[in-house]
C-alpha cells in the first residue's frame, strides 16, 4: 500500500507541474494573441480566445490521463497501451466505468488519479471563469445582472 501512496503521489505531483506549466504558456499566449483578437474582432474576439483557453486545457488534461496510462502500461496492469489510455481517461474524469479494473497491487494508485483528475479539473475551471470574467469586466458586462 505504501508503494502505491507513494507512486501515485508522485504522479500527481508529475500533473501538478504539468498543469501549471501548461497554464502558464496559455497564460503568456493569450497575452500575446488576447489583444490581437480584440483589435480584429472586437465585438467577438473573445470567443476565439474562449476556444484557445479551452483546446489549451483540453490539451493539458490529455497529457495527464496519458501520463497515467503510460504507467498502467509500464506496470503491465492493463493489457496493451490503448487500454491504458482508456482506462486512465476514464479514471482521471471519474466516470469510472469498471470493464476494466487494475489488480490489486495498484488499485489504489487509480482512486488517487481520480481525486488528481477533480482537483484539476476545478483548477481548469477556476482558469476558465477568470478569462472570461475578465473579458466580461472588459467590455462592461456585469454578469450578476440580467
Amino acid at each position: 500500500m505504501f508503494l502505491q501512496l507513494t507512486v501515485g503521489t508522485g504522479l500527481i505531483i508529475a500533473c501538478v507541474v504539468i498543469h501549471a506549466v501548461c497554464l502558464e504558456l496559455l497564460m503568456r499566449r493569450l497575452k500575446i494573441v488576447g489583444p490581437k483578437w480584440d483589435r480584429r474582432l472586437p465585438t467577438y474576439g473573445h470567443i476565439i480566445i474562449m476556444i484557445i483557453v479551452v483546446l489549451g486545457l483540453f490539451g493539458a488534461h490529455t497529457i495527464e490521463a496519458w501520463v497515467w496510462a503510460i504507467f498502467y502500461w509500464v506496470t503491465g496492469d492493463v493489457s496493451n497501451f490503448a487500454n491504458g489510455i482508456y482506462f486512465s481517461t476514464v479514471t482521471y474524469t471519474t466516470l469510472g466505468y469498471g470493464d476494466i479494473t487494475l489488480s490489486p497491487d495498484w488499485q489504489i494508485t487509480s482512486s488517487l488519479q481520480a481525486v488528481s483528475g477533480i482537483i484539476l479539473f476545478g483548477w481548469s475551471t477556476a482558469f476558465l471563469v477568470n478569462v472570461r470574467t475578465f473579458f466580461w469586466k472588459k467590455w462592461g458586462i456585469d454578469q450578476y445582472k440580467n
